[in-house]
């Protein structure tokens, strides 16, 4: 179990820190990587054993129990998110059965998802690969571009990198709005269809899958698309305060205006994600402006967002200022990789020590194995899901604080 005691020994060891080294080696200072290692290895191990189906589909719905919950059906985000975990279980451990999975998950994307008639992915087949739900949307098109990503760049293979280029073309191509966002929900054909509303997530997640892309590739017309996105997040969707802080709400308009009606709010765990998606883009050809925009965001997020007296990040603001205090399973993740990425600020690995202990004594699940969906008095409020959260928020927690590329 984790104390809290450790903390003054830890900001001790800070002080010490070069704040100079761009925080990679206060990660390695200040994460608890026998807490990680045995984390990621529990995710990955359970994964490995359930998820994998004969035809190469990856299966996501299980229930506490490791049991599956409900028909064996693929959904191309929880999919996707699954080849991911793979890559990196492989990347982390060397075991070639993480390899084997991910390859064969990689294939059954490009086989079964792909659309070969118009392009882009649809969201659901069945086990056997037909498709079940031909429409399209950019949420799950991030996560293919991100799985496709990563499966270039884990196995070196042409033929990962070659679709997740073409992956890239296809959601530029039809996808993009000319303002520079991204369609929400299209159908097989892509053809227009009015939106009421869009939302910054698959922004956020098409952003991170083209850091990614980055990485697989080192494609110079990549780069300049990421930055046309970037800046449309920072020109268009976020707010700026008064005090130097500046947020990204949720939900816009037709016209990537925020809303501000008492449904509107502002997604905290979402914010601490963005500050260390933007940090972590100039080592990719990126402005610097970005991490400085990074800082902004966690200014907000740690304000509004997270509990100095117990730790942990909170669920949401609305536009009235009220706080959904609610705590659940992904926000504390995403918040524990914006404080790794700033690790070097002892006020910040403070706030990664209490966040991960808030998940070790309430949300790490010993007795089944993973995480719960959320801490004790959340759950206590509400009845949380029995489903087992899948692995790409904890996965990609643990790998960033194990791994040395980070």
């Amino acid at each position: 179990m984790l104390r809290r005691a450790a903390v003054a020994s830890l900001l001790a060891l800070l002080a010490a820190c070069d704040s100079d080294n761009g925080g990679r080696g206060a990660i390695a200072d200040v994460a608890n990587a026998e807490w990680h290692r045995k984390d990621l290895n529990a995710h990955l191990s359970r994964w490995l054993a359930v998820a994998p189906t004969p035809s190469g589909l990856l299966q996501a719905q299980f229930d506490r129990n490791w049991q599956p919950a409900g028909k064996t059906t693929g959904d191309l985000t929880s999919h996707c998110h699954l080849v991911y975990a793979m890559m990196i279980g492989y990347e982390a451990t060397g075991d070639a059965r993480y390899l084997e999975a991910g390859k064969r998950g990689a294939d059954f994307l490009l086989a079964a998802f792909h659309d070969p008639l118009h392009g882009g992915f649809f969201q659901g087949v069945d086990a056997q690969g037909k498709p079940v739900n031909t429409g399209k949307n950019s949420y799950g098109h991030a996560f293919a571009l991100f799985a496709l990503s990563h499966a270039a760049r884990v196995t070196g293979e042409a033929k990962y990198k070659e679709a997740a280029l073409a992956a890239w073309q296809d959601i530029r191509r039809n996808l993009r709005e000319a303002g520079g966002g991204l369609r929400g929900v299209v159908p097989r054909d892509f053809a227009s269809a009015p939106e009421k509303y869009h939302t910054q997530n698959p922004v956020m997640h098409m952003f991170e899958a083209l850091l990614a892309l980055i990485d697989a590739t080192g494609d110079q017309q990549v780069v300049a698309d990421t930055r046309a996105l970037g800046d449309f997040v920072l020109n268009q969707l976020m707010v700026g305060l008064p005090d130097g802080g500046a947020y990204i709400p949720e939900w816009y308009d037709a016209q990537w205006k925020p809303l501000t009606n008492d449904d509107a709010y502002t997604d905290l765990g979402h914010q601490f994600e963005w500050s260390h998606l933007l940090r972590s883009a100039e080592k990719r050809g990126l402005p610097p402006l970005y991490a400085d925009v990074a800082d902004r965001l966690l200014k907000f997020a740690v304000a509004n967002g997270y509990d100095e007296q117990d730790g942990g990040i909170f669920n949401r603001i609305y536009p009235s200022g009220q706080v959904d205090r609610n705590k659940y399973w992904w926000q504390q993740a995403e918040g524990m990789k914006a404080f790794l990425a700033v690790a070097q600020r002892p006020d910040m690995a403070r706030r990664y020590q209490e966040t991960l202990e808030l998940v070790d004594k309430e949300i790490l699940d010993r007795d089944n194995g993973g995480w719960r969906f959320g801490a004790k008095e959340t759950c206590s409020r509400a009845p949380c899901s029995k489903i087992q959260p899948d692995p790409y928020h904890l996965v990609g927690l643990d790998w960033m604080a194990l791994s040395t590329k980070q």
